[in-house]
């Protein structure tokens, strides 16, 4: 699990989120408990417990140049499951106190499954910001780095906004303490949070990616164009590079590029896979200057 070591403990991680009821403080008394949140907490033991968990790996690529640039390790549940969905898994094991554990067990598969594909490339990995700061077992993740040959320059921190940050100064020297290491930082789903922007200019990442919430029929929607470009405008300021999540038309693809746009991922490109993919498809180039774009 990439924890902070010494500085920051539990209490303080979980002072990082607004508190909220928990699964795992209702099952002490468990005949108040409804026979779902029963089978939902077992599921969760049993899925971390035997290691049920893989990795699928996404492209992402430098789309001027078509590109490989790195991939984004996404989280699978091996076998039958009780969970609909990767999502839902998380939300329940966040609501149940078992998110430590279930990110620190995708962590380590994906780096794992990583170094034996032979990824040479930037490893984006989600993480939760309370769980960046969680020191229950500081260092796990750099001695695995270590152990595999990755080095720390190659890993990306993705933050996700599973809640709502309440403390953004001791966040803030999370962060930094995690680059300090070596580690880049990026802001995933920028546009489909709790607080994107207030991240934005908190944290100062290295990466912003744009949630498919954005970019979905972005050729379509001037409002979204016009505050797209704006944050576009800001990060090329500051030197933040902005990567495109969910492309999945080529319109999409060609409006994003001639904004300036550098970077991309989604099912147009590349769908994610247990397998490496390293080459951005054929496609068909129907861009068009962006002053045409801005006057549809």
């Amino acid at each position: 699990m990439l924890t902070a070591s010494r500085t920051y403990s539990s209490q303080q991680a979980g002072s990082l989120l607004v508190p909220s009821r928990t699964l795992a403080g209702s099952v002490e008394n468990r005949s108040a408990v409804a026979p779902e949140m029963v089978t939902t907490l077992r599921e969760l033991g049993r899925i971390i417990s035997h290691r049920l968990i893989t990795p699928h790996f996404q492209p992402i690529f430098e789309l001027s140049q078509a590109e490989l640039y790195g991939y984004e390790a996404l989280s699978r549940i091996v076998g039958p499951a009780v969970f609909n969905s990767i999502e839902e898994l998380f939300c329940a094991a966040q609501g149940s106190g078992m998110l430590s554990g279930l990110e620190r067990l995708c962590r380590e598969r994906a780096l794992t499954t990583a170094a034996q594909l032979g990824v040479n490339e930037l490893l984006f990995l989600n993480v939760c910001p309370a769980v960046l700061a969680d020191d229950h077992r500081p260092g796990v993740t750099a001695k695995l780095l270590g152990e595999l040959g990755i080095e720390r320059s190659r890993v990306v921190l993705e933050l996700t906004e599973r809640s709502l940050i309440s403390d953004y100064d001791l966040f803030g020297r999370v962060v930094n303490h995690y680059r300090r290491q070596g580690y880049t930082i990026a802001i995933d789903d920028l546009g489909d949070g709790f607080a994107g922007l207030k991240m934005l200019a908190q944290i100062e990442p290295d990466y912003v990616k744009l949630a498919r919430f954005m970019v979905a029929g972005i050729d379509k929607a001037p409002v979204r164009q016009a505050l797209v470009e704006a944050i576009v405008t800001f990060c090329q300021r500051v030197g933040i590079k902005v990567i495109a999540e969910g492309i999945e038309r080529q319109e999409e693809l060609d409006y994003l590029t001639a904004i300036g746009i550098r970077y991309g991922q989604g099912y147009l490109l590349a769908r994610p896979a247990p397998h490496l993919l390293e080459r951005m498809p054929q496609l068909h180039d129907t861009s068009v200057p962006v002053q045409t774009w801005l006057q549809w």
